[in-house]
């Protein structure tokens, strides 16, 4: 067990919310009928015949059902994946096509590229500031859906562009226009396939961070974000997963359909991964006089770190004060480990990395503590 150095009771305050386990169980009741850990990519495109202006996907895409056969073949073994288009002002309401098999779903979905929205160009963009213009919002389900924050910072390291850095896209996050404010952002790509797979084109690595950094900046702003892990996928022959890099996809506890794999997810009963499978429980928690005792579980040994925002400190005179992000390691590799929190914690996330390889890697869903305060009530 670690036990971190905990929060100076006198800069305690009283919670805010109830500490919530997304991973718990849940009532007898509750869950739909044949609910089980379902693997998939949410970030998959296609080119079936919706609207032949959308060059990129005519292009590089494959058609519905070669999408679905692919998905359900090796490497990949899905059971569900969102596919997506990518519209124009023009028919900007356009989704995929979805569908719902006996043994696979398939969640029609968009993404809205802000950089090529004009018909390919950009003149003032679907979502409005000078910040937004390189912000993707990836869209999935049409009905009933939810909607993340597509590679933060692809084009900041893979395809830089000025004015693409992660400051800029985090500055529209926190300031939406009313378009983007709609769209109620719930989370975004802690890992995109395209970033790794084309990093060779970029002015600096993706690896091995990833988003996470970006993550944690958006946490420690007091803003509610889900960690998902996506291929952003063509299916193109020169692309193949595993031998340039790591499946993305996510793991959710839902039934296979489209409505409760969604409801699930907006419930953030779900993890983020590259390889790494984490228990069917992966998250237990419990709470006596204000200490939480959080213990994670993988399918084998891993490496466990822990993210933990304690609050705000000094950073030197006539500075503003800077989250204090906190990284917490398992002191050694195991299937499970435990930590204790208590004080005045804002947040804890947990990620698990394999002992085989450095970009495999588990993202569980952030754990708001009692210290948390939205950065809407700000």
């Amino acid at each position: 067990m670690t036990r971190a150095v905990p929060t100076s009771p006198s800069a305690a305050r009283p919670a805010a919310h109830r500490v919530h386990n997304p991973y718990a169980p849940l009532s007898e009741t509750e869950p739909q009928p044949g609910t089980r850990w379902l693997k998939g990519n949410i970030h998959v495109h296609t080119r079936e015949a919706l609207d032949e202006s959308i060059s990129m996907d005519r292009i590089h895409g494959e058609d519905h059902d070669e999408v679905i056969r692919r998905s359900q073949a090796a490497p990949f073994h899905f059971d569900f994946v969102c596919t997506s288009v990518h519209p124009y002002l023009n028919n900007i309401e356009l989704f995929s096509r979805g569908e719902q098999r006996d043994d696979f779903v398939v969640i029609p979905g968009r993404e809205i590229q802000n950089d090529t929205i004009d018909d390919g160009g950009y003149l003032d963009g679907y979502f409005a500031g000078e910040h937004s213009k390189y912000l993707h919002v990836l869209s999935m389900g049409k009905v009933g859906g939810l909607s993340i924050c597509a590679h933060p910072n692809f084009f900041e390291t893979t395809r830089p562009r000025e004015g693409g850095e992660w400051t800029q896209i985090k500055k529209t996050l926190l300031n939406p226009c009313a378009r983007l404010a709609e769209m109620n952002i719930m989370g975004m790509e802690v890992y995109n396939g395209l970033s790794i797979l084309e990093e060779h084109m970029g002015a600096r690595p993706y690896a091995p961070h990833m988003a996470e950094p970006c993550w944690d900046d958006l946490l420690c702003e007091g803003v509610r974000c889900a960690g998902f892990a996506g291929n952003d996928e063509f299916y193109r022959e020169q692309y193949v997963y595993e031998n340039y890099a790591p499946l993305g996809f996510i793991m959710v506890a839902a039934a296979l359909n489209e409505a409760d794999i969604l409801r699930n997810v907006k419930r953030n009963r779900f993890y983020a991964s590259t390889g790494v499978m984490l228990a069917d429980t992966p998250l237990a928690m419990s709470e006596q006089q204000g200490r939480y005792t959080l213990r994670v579980s993988a399918q084998g040994k891993v490496k466990w770190k822990a993210m933990v925002q304690r609050g705000m400190a000094p950073t030197g005179a006539g500075e503003p004060n800077a989250p204090q992000l906190i990284e917490i390691t398992a002191p050694t590799a195991a299937a499970e480990w435990e930590l204790e929190l208590d004080g005045d914690w804002k947040y804890v996330r947990f990620q698990a990395e394999s002992l085989d390889n450095s970009l495999h890697r588990a993202w569980l869903q952030p754990i708001y503590g009692p210290g948390w305060v939205d950065y809407k009530a700000l």
